[in-house]
């Protein structure tokens, strides 16, 4: 089987996998959000961003170093050291911060109902750091739908668990511990399935990790400030405004959240591939996979913000309830940041695989002030809208600023052709989609897609032989 050949089928079954996780986690959020009402929901949106933070700050960087040690050996004793190693530290930081999360947040002026709860989640997002850090593994070995299968297992399990808490008139408390326990449950799983690829121990050899902190600060620092202008606008909107406008900006922002996670489940796929051409000079195959990739985010973002913004309040409503009809606007406005990070992806790890993290810095610097100097100064005053405005603009700063320290370092370019043609074709099936939004919001999006891949097949920006190559298994 071709490299290509395994990406697109690992590509396919995380499409089709991630489906269904969307559709389930569609699912579960319509029954949190209609559990714990508007300002519930203001309440959880404020504990979820609080400690992801805090979580975010023990990642130090070690996925993504971890991703790049271990794609570069070969043989189960030389991964074992890796693994095991990056896994201990990853452990140790997220045990910490398991710890003072609970402590920390009693400094802060927040609801009771939000310190409380704190204590009941925290443990949900320690395993799913760990989780998220050995994640690396199966994407060297080309086997991320097992990881999808097991966030699908864990949604599924936790609607379950939702739907008995839904009828029963659950706290929420309750529907927060009922988030850790099902982590923990999905860590046992994910256990399980690693135990093919890798035997899983703590490991202490210093000076490897002298090394592992060598390589890691950069992208450690570039983590810290990326989540100071990614997670700061939910906190400072919960300072100054209601749990009402919260929950408004929040559910949406869900929405963002989930989406946003398959660019960086499919470029954990790529990032191998161009650390391998980079490493070996081979720049013609590191621009074809550039370029593919390129592609393919192009029409997978263009078509994903047509769909959104065609049926964007219907779908509020249908998710959320009546009241959360002005969420519709601001998803509008966040789904065009989705687009954003979706690209914002495919440079910074393309950044990562040239060893340019320590470059990378200064620039996620400059978006983290003005991400939150923004915040701070139209936040107060538009509540979510200056927070969804200025997400729109950080996202766009990062994809800018990667892009210009890539062509700095990189004598290639990239080929607009496909994302201009998938810009027409979006244009085209906004404009036709909009003629039936007022009738049925899944025969609206059946309609644009339909117009959309038209157009896109037409126009011969999908490549008929391309796709030939990655059904061909002999390929």
């Amino acid at each position: 089987m071709s490299i290509a050949n395994k990406i697109f089928t690992n590509t396919l079954w995380q499409v089709i996998i991630r489906a269904v996780n969307i559709l389930v986690g569609i699912f579960n959020l319509a029954l949190i959000i209609r559990l714990l009402g508007l300002t519930g929901f203001g309440f959880y949106t404020t504990i979820f961003a609080f400690v992801q933070i805090f979580m975010i700050l023990a990642d130090l960087g070690l996925y993504m170093t971890l991703l790049r040690e271990v794609s570069a050996v070969e043989g189960r004793e030389k991964e074992n050291k890796i693994v095991n190693n990056i896994f201990t530290i990853r452990f140790i930081a997220s045990l910490i911060i398991l710890v003072i999360t609970p402590i920390v947040i009693q400094f802060f002026p927040y609801d009771p109902a939000v310190k409380t709860g704190i204590i009941y989640f925290v443990a949900a997002l320690f395993f799913q750091s760990l989780i998220s850090t050995l994640t690396a593994v199966f994407s060297k070995k080309l086997a991320i739908p097992k990881v999808a299968m097991v966030d699908l297992f864990s949604k599924v399990l936790y609607f379950v668990l939702l739907f008995y808490l839904f009828e029963a008139k659950g706290s929420l408390n309750m529907v927060l511990g009922v988030h850790s326990f099902v982590y923990l449950i999905s860590f046992i799983l994910f256990y399980l399935f690693l135990k093919k690829y890798i035997t899983l121990r703590f490991a202490w050899d210093f000076s490897y990790w002298k090394k592992v902190f060598h390589y890691t600060w950069p992208l450690a620092i570039t983590v810290i400030l990326n989540l100071v202008y990614f997670k700061f606008d939910i906190l400072i909107l919960s300072a100054y405004h209601s749990p009402t406008d919260v929950g408004l900006y929040g559910a949406p922002y869900k929405i963002l959240e989930v989406l946003t996670t398959f660019p960086h489940m499919f470029m954990s796929l790529i990032l191998p591939l161009f650390t391998a051409a980079w490493i070996s000079k081979n720049l013609d195959r590191l621009k074809k996979i550039w370029q593919h990739t390129f592609d393919f985010f192009s029409i997978i973002s263009i078509g994903m913000m047509v769909s959104i913004w065609l049926i964007s309040k219907p779908l509020m409503i249908l998710l959320a309830g009546e009241e959360f009809a002005a969420s519709g606007d601001i998803l509008n406005v966040l789904i065009v940041a989705t687009a954003m990070i979706f690209f914002g992806t495919l440079f910074t790890y393309l950044v990562v695989a040239l060893r340019l993290q320590k470059q990378m810095i200064k620039y996620f610097l400059v978006a983290a002030v003005v991400g939150v100097a923004g915040y701070f100064i139209f936040i107060p005053k538009f509540s979510y809208w200056g927070a969804a405005y200025m997400t729109l603009v950080v996202e766009a700063m990062i994809w800018y600023f990667a892009y210009l320290l890539i062509k700095k370092h990189l004598a290639i370019k990239l080929n607009y052709r496909v994302f201009y043609k998938s810009i027409l074709a979006g244009i085209l099936a906004l404009l036709i989609g909009w003629q039936f939004k007022e009738f049925n919001i899944i025969l609206t999006v059946i309609v644009a897609v339909i117009i959309y891949s038209a157009v896109l097949f037409f126009t011969r920006a999908i490549d008929k032989t391309s796709l030939k190559s990655l059904f061909n298994r002999k390929a």
